[in-house]
């Protein structure tokens, strides 16, 4: 959208892939997107081997060493190792989801429907949706289609950034030997990175939290239920990836009785299936969650799944505790 210019700097970072406002079509503005992508996953593997190399040769890690299989049979820090099922280095995103909704609308509203220009997208950005008639601007953009309803206009988006990241990954090489691999795994990533992410075209304001989890839908863009949350995942090829993350909530009245159970066990094993790496569940409802921002004293034994992990709820910061928050609430299993 930039140019590979750093808005806020002003800064060439990135490679001079045009001005956004020449692009006359949305393969222009795909093919300056995959050529961004690739520099700066090239830049991340790089710094990867520097960190490898300065562990390898000048920080080895004792305590993490001790905790590996047959470290004593070995004999050798951890970075003088080849794991069997690690090569040391992954390249992991955070955020594509957002992309792949922002692409969705672009495409819709600015090439195919021709409603906004590139140039007054941009300008709406930068002024963070505010002013001038952007709030109306940014209605549209949200309601244009969204990752998570099994609407193929914005799942083969998704899908397409999702091959294209680990067909790269792995053209670069490691300080270890051997390829980068891809994963896609958030834990908390999404916080820090939307704290440093400008205003996005599926209409999240700058600084706005990013979806939580990698094949994850945006909070509160899933509209048609957990069946249609699977699907669009599962349109993903997850095969290549180490590791994906999936998060999903649950209003305990969908899970009350033995049959709910069962269709709960089946999304499950469906999702698997067609080759889903990992899901988690909150069952928990909103009105809980709010009293317990307001009563911690009450909720000290409330524990939620985050992106990874579990965690008090009354322990994490209140941004995190929102994003839980926000979360789409299925009250029924499938």
């Amino acid at each position: 959208m930039n140019n590979g210019v750093e808005p806020r700097t002003g800064r060439q970072l990135g490679p001079r892939t045009g001005d956004a406002a020449s692009f006359k079509s949305f393969d222009d503005l795909m093919r300056a997107l995959k050529e961004q992508l690739a520099y700066f996953m090239g830049l991340a593997a790089e710094e990867h081997n520097i960190v490898l190399r300065a562990h390898t040769e000048l920080f080895p890690d004792p305590v993490l060493s001790a905790l590996m299989f047959n470290t004593i049979k070995e004999g050798k820090d951890i970075y003088e190792r080849t794991m069997p099922l690690e090569n040391g280095s992954v390249l992991n995103p955070v955020g594509i989801i957002n992309v792949a909704d922002s692409l969705a609308a672009i495409k819709k509203l600015v090439f195919d429907e021709k409603k906004v220009t590139l140039k007054e997208l941009k300008a709406a950005l930068a002024a963070n949706w505010q002013g001038n008639g952007y709030a109306e601007m940014r209605k549209m953009f949200l309601a244009a289609p969204k990752y998570g309803n099994d609407d193929d206009y914005a799942d083969s988006i998704a899908k397409e950034l999702y091959q294209l990241w680990a067909d790269t990954a792995v053209t670069f090489d490691t300080a270890f030997g051997g390829k980068i691999k891809p994963a896609a795994i958030s834990i908390s990533a999404q916080w820090p990175g939307g704290a440093l992410t400008g205003a996005t075209p599926d209409g999240r304001y700058a600084g706005e939290c990013l979806a939580d989890g990698t094949m994850s839908p945006m909070r509160g863009m899933d509209t048609h239920g957990p069946t249609a949350v699977i699907k669009s995942a599962m349109k993903i090829d997850q095969v290549p990836y180490q590791a994906t993350l999936l998060n999903m909530k649950f209003h305990p009245s969908a899970l009350k009785g033995t049959e709910d159970l069962r269709k709960l066990s089946s999304l499950i094993k469906t999702y698997f299936s067609f080759g889903g790496k990992h899901i988690q569940f909150n069952v928990v409802n909103r009105e809980t969650l709010l009293d317990a921002q307001k009563h911690p004293e009450n909720y000290r034994d409330l524990i939620v799944r985050v992106a990874g992990y579990s965690a008090y709820f009354v322990h994490l910061g209140k941004a995190v505790q929102d994003e839980i928050i926000g979360r789409t609430e299925y009250a029924q299993a499938a």
